[in-house]
């Protein structure tokens, strides 16, 4: 969940190939996973994106728990 204590740069992911690479991956994941993600929301809402990426850490998908570690960093959030 999102916290006083966690850090938030929404403007990173989505600015460079890789970071864009990495929101439709993340998207992607969550999909097969059964939940839908709004890519213009998980970078402009931080309470959004604690809720998705926590779902995204206690996933039984490997790939996606890969995803959303290397998301929060690109991110530069610290906790969640």
């Amino acid at each position: 969940m999102y916290t006083d204590t966690m850090t938030w740069d929404s403007g990173t992911a989505g600015a460079s190939p890789s970071g864009l690479l990495l929101e439709v991956d993340f998207k992607w994941l969550m999909a097969g996973q059964g939940r839908d993600v709004d890519p213009e929301r998980l970078m402009h809402d931080p309470a959004y994106a604690s809720s998705c990426l926590e779902f995204a850490l206690h996933s039984h998908c490997a790939p996606l728990r890969a995803c959303a570690n290397r998301l929060m960093a690109v991110l530069g959030l610290t906790q969640i």
